[in-house]
């Protein structure tokens, strides 16, 4: 058996020898002495103040259920209006589409109405079959206008109504006759109410006497 010899300026490596240091286990933290304190408990409120507060949450919940109702109820109210007025637009739309159809077709009406005038005028066979002949054209024509609501102004024996007639001229006529038409130059007519030409017509004006108390 060889016994190592070292000499004094040797140093060990340490190799083989034990570290009680190293070989000794980690010390565990201490333990904390204080105890971990408990969640606090809450106290059970009494019957009357949990009513007092369940009574107030339901009086905030039906306030703001009654301004939510109220709000859609004017958004509901808000809707139906515009729908309806969306509706009568285009009703509107669909009544007056045929208005410049209508203003294109008059002055052939006219001259239709002027012949039918002046074959009447005529006693000849001919004039008279002229004028049943275009008389038939032209009532033919105004049912068809009639159907999609074209109508004649009404002149004779009304009022003058500057909203409806056109005065060309002034006649005179008794007191009972003032301010009435008392003839029609050019026929009017209305689309559903709507003036599309006022009738041309002549307004009788009363002529009073220049000397009324008499002499």
């Amino acid at each position: 058996m060889k016994i190592p010899i070292y000499r004094a300026d040797d140093e060990p490596t340490g190799e083989g020898t034990p570290n009680p240091a190293s070989e000794a286990p980690e010390a565990s933290p201490p333990a904390s002495a204080e105890p971990t304190p408990a969640p606090p408990v809450e106290q059970a409120l009494p019957p009357e103040v949990r009513i007092q507060e369940l009574e107030a949450a339901l009086a905030h919940k039906t306030r703001d259920y009654e301004a939510t109702q109220e709000q859609v109820l004017r958004l509901m109210a808000d809707f139906d209006n515009y729908r309806k007025r969306m509706t009568r637009q285009a009703d509107e739309a669909r009544q007056f589409a045929v208005a410049d159809l209508v203003l294109t077709l008059l002055p052939g009406i006219d001259n239709l109405e002027r012949a039918v005038t002046a074959a009447r005028q005529d006693a000849t066979p001919s004039s008279a079959m002229i004028a049943e002949g275009v008389g038939m054209v032209l009532r033919q024509v105004k049912e068809a206008l009639a159907k999609v609501g074209v109508r004649e102004v009404t002149t004779q024996g009304q009022p003058f109504d500057p909203a409806r007639h056109e005065a060309v001229d002034i006649v005179g006529v008794p007191a009972s006759e003032d301010g009435m038409i008392v003839g029609e130059v050019q026929r009017g007519y209305l689309l559903h109410e709507r003036l599309l030409r006022p009738a041309k017509v002549v307004v009788g004006k009363a002529e009073h006497d220049a000397n009324p108390g008499g002499a």
